[in-house]
Parts: C-alpha cells; sequence; structure tokens
C-alpha cells in the first residue's frame, strides 16, 4: 500500500511540475532550451532500487498521459514516450548500476536525445506532425536534452524525498 500511495504523490508532484513547465514556456519562451520536465521524474524511477517494475512502468503512463493532456499531442504519444523511456532507463539502470549527479545528468541527455528523436519520428507520421530540417530539429532535441540535464538532479532529488520508499531495496 506505501507503494501506491507514493505512486499516488509522484503523480501529484508530476502534475504541478507539468504546470509549472506549462508557465515556464509560456513566460520565458525557451525554445529551443525548453527541457522536458517529467523525463527526469520517468528516469528516477527507473534508477531508484525500491521501485518495482510495474509500479514504476503505471506511473511513467500516467505522468506520460498528463503531459499529453498538457500539450495537446494526440493522447498516446508521450505516455508510449515515456514507458520506453522508463524501460530503457530501467535497463540501462540496471545493466550500469551507476548512481550520483552525473549519472543522473548523462542518463537524461542521452535518454532525452533519443527519446526526442522517437517523438518527432512518430509526430512524421500523424495528421498534422511537425516537419523540421535535420539542423532545426539536432538543435532542439539537443539544447531540450541539455536543459533537462541540467535540471535532472534537482527532479531526481525530488523524487526521492517525495518517495523514501524508492532509496529501499525491495525485499
Amino acid at each position: 500500500m506505501q507503494g501506491a500511495r507514493g505512486s499516488i504523490i509522484i503523480v501529484l508532484v508530476a502534475f504541478a511540475i507539468l504546470l509549472l513547465q506549462s508557465v515556464f514556456s509560456r513566460l520565458l519562451a525557451p525554445y529551443p532550451f525548453s527541457p522536458y520536465f517529467g523525463l527526469p521524474f520517468v528516469f528516477a524511477l527507473a534508477t531508484a532500487p525500491g521501485i518495482r517494475l510495474l509500479r514504476g512502468a503505471l506511473t511513467a503512463f500516467a505522468i506520460g498521459y498528463l503531459y499529453d493532456l498538457f500539450t495537446g499531442n494526440p493522447l498516446g504519444l508521450h505516455t508510449f514516450v515515456f514507458v520506453v523511456g522508463y524501460f530503457t532507463a530501467w535497463l540501462l539502470g540496471y545493466l550500469l548500476s551507476f548512481r550520483g549527479i552525473v549519472f543522473e545528468m548523462v542518463l537524461s541527455f542521452v535518454l532525452t536525445v533519443l527519446l526526442g528523436g522517437l517523438l518527432e519520428l512518430i509526430r512524421g507520421f500523424t495528421p498534422g506532425g511537425i516537419a523540421r530540417s535535420g539542423g532545426t530539429l539536432a538543435l532542439a532535441l539537443f539544447a531540450s536534452a541539455f536543459a533537462t540535464a541540467l535540471l535532472a538532479p534537482i527532479l531526481f532529488a525530488l523524487v526521492r524525498w517525495v518517495d523514501p520508499e524508492s532509496e529501499r531495496a525491495p525485499t
């Protein structure tokens, strides 16, 4: 029961962070340096030793669904990408078993570039998909990944603070 409560709290905190992101992007309009605030939450859940696989995947699904609602994208687009990102980060965290701020930043940068590319690839097949040139797309992906990596340690720490259960290894 503790795990379900922790997941609900994380989704509520992610909801508040997504509200903050929408205000941040409207007021400052930092394009192309607009970070994904939700992805580090998903990566933190994936690499936390106390989060079970199904619980983390369902939480990533909920955060991705909220992200779709906030951005006005077709429902399921970010939901799919966030769940794929969760499983990818879980696999990398399991295989590499590194911890620390540098790992969090590098993981967030690399996976944000890869997932952003996947997102743009999927958007290309949706009606009214965004068509960008290669240079513009690369600049947007790398700038967004850089901004996300800078914020990642703060958001990883926020997940550990909100859900102390995530720091304990499962028994």
